[in-house]
């Protein structure tokens, strides 16, 4: 039986660059959801093979990849996030964009078109107050 990992911040720590109130949905909603669903579908599949009966195996086996691979990759999500430590790009980082991008603000502006372009980068986008600045 999966159960929720507790986060490592505050729920708001992450602004201003990721909403409280996303987070909020992203653990207390999404991840229980995935965590939840997970247990229940493990439940099914035991009952199934007490009963020997895999009928609905197919489904079974489906709604448990998908509802374990969202719990997983909600905690990867959760792990690699944190609360704001300003940081600019190594030297060698900042040799490195300059050279295949010109400068640092040319850098910027395209992987700011890109992400806007990428699905459900909106919602992201506005979820973290702005693009990166």
């Amino acid at each position: 039986m999966l159960k929720m990992k507790e986060l490592a911040y505050q729920i708001n720590a992450l602004e201003p660059y990721y909403s409280a109130e996303m987070l909020d949905l992203h653990y207390n909603i999404l991840y229980k959801g995935y965590i939840d669903n997970t247990n229940q579908t493990e439940e099914k599949l035991q009952q199934a093979r007490k009963n020997n009966d895999f009928s609905n195996i197919k489904c079974l086996e489906k709604n448990l990849s998908f509802f374990g691979s969202g719990a997983i990759l909600h905690e990867l999500f959760f792990s690699n996030m944190g609360p704001a430590v300003p940081t600019e790009p190594s030297t060698i980082l900042m040799e490195q964009i300059i050279k295949d991008f010109g400068s640092y603000d040319y850098f910027k502006n395209q992987f700011n078109a890109t992400s806007a372009a990428v699905e459900a980068s909106r919602l992201v986008l506005v979820s973290m107050g702005s693009s990166m600045e």
